[in-house]
């Protein structure tokens, strides 16, 4: 029964040419039991005929090929995105082509366009912050550089533990703003910068030597303190970002004989943070 069933289907695929929803209507079979049926049988003329977009989707493929993206395929050619995507989707968009770059530093253009105005008060708008913050610092006192000082290294020091007992303040910071306030904060406690330590901590792949000499000309410390650096070995696995001509590694600042400096930052931070 299923052989003549089959058989009928080829039949009537090749004449009168029935189309595929006619036959599965017709023998009430899905498109897969069909497929199978006219396996091996051309379709009928009919179907190859000329279709009316048949030059729009050769002109789709052209223009894909010339860089053009599925958005621009639609508006220039009249057709919906979804049909321009279907004409050229086996044609994947070349970035580089001409067009694609074109249209890449149109949209920078543009971008940056957009932007430049809203950059511009901004950066107005910051300067202007800056401006009154500094208005409000105004002129720093010695009590000033003494509070900041003790913050900072609070902070960023080395801090004493019921374990290991401190008698020498140690700060490190890669920002020579930081390592400038706390060199003031020692002026202010009669701790010369000629009378401390200075070390070095960098990466391997940076120039230690070089790095000591730029901390010695932005800071006007002494070569002569600068002890031997220490050395971080790189892992290959980490993606460092603090890398080039700007990296410096840090510098930590060590106070000899600072045991009662040390009870000073206590002091001042006991202050600072009593909640009573």
């Amino acid at each position: 029964m299923t052989d003549s069933r089959r058989a009928e289907a080829r039949r009537l695929r090749v004449d009168p040419g029935l189309s595929l929803s006619e036959l599965m209507k017709h023998f009430g079979v899905g498109s897969s039991t069909l497929t199978d049926w006219l396996r091996g049988i051309e379709p009928p003329e009919w179907t190859r005929r000329p279709n009316a977009k048949d030059h729009l989707r050769e002109r789709a493929v052209v223009l894909r090929r010339d860089g053009w993206s599925v958005n621009d395929l639609a508006v220039e050619l009249g057709v919906a995105k979804s049909t321009a995507y279907a004409w050229v989707r086996h044609l994947p968009l070349d970035p580089d082509s001409e067009r694609a770059r074109r249209k890449q530093e149109h949209a920078a253009v543009m971008a940056a366009g957009r932007w430049e105005a809203k950059r511009a008060e901004r950066d107005q708008r910051r300067a202007t912050v800056h401006a009154g913050a500094a208005a409000t610092v105004g002129t720093q006192s010695e009590r000033d550089a003494l509070l900041v000082g003790a913050a900072i290294y609070w902070c960023e020091g080395a801090k004493s533990k019921p374990w290991r007992r401190l008698d020498r303040l140690t700060f490190i910071n890669s920002d020579p703003g930081l390592i400038a306030l706390f060199l003031r904060f020692l002026a202010v406690c009669g701790r010369d910068r000629h009378e401390v330590d200075y070390r070095v901590h960098i990466h391997e792949t940076a120039d230690a030597e070089e790095a000591a000499d730029w901390w010695c000309s932005e800071l006007g410390l002494p070569r002569s303190r600068f002890q031997r650096p220490t050395i971080k070995r790189h892992l290959p696995a980490t993606r460092r970002l603090n890398v080039g001509g700007d990296y410096h590694g840090c510098l930590a600042v060590s106070v000899p004989r600072s045991a009662e400096l040390y009870w000073t930052v206590e002091g001042v931070m006991a202050a600072l943070t009593d909640l009573r």
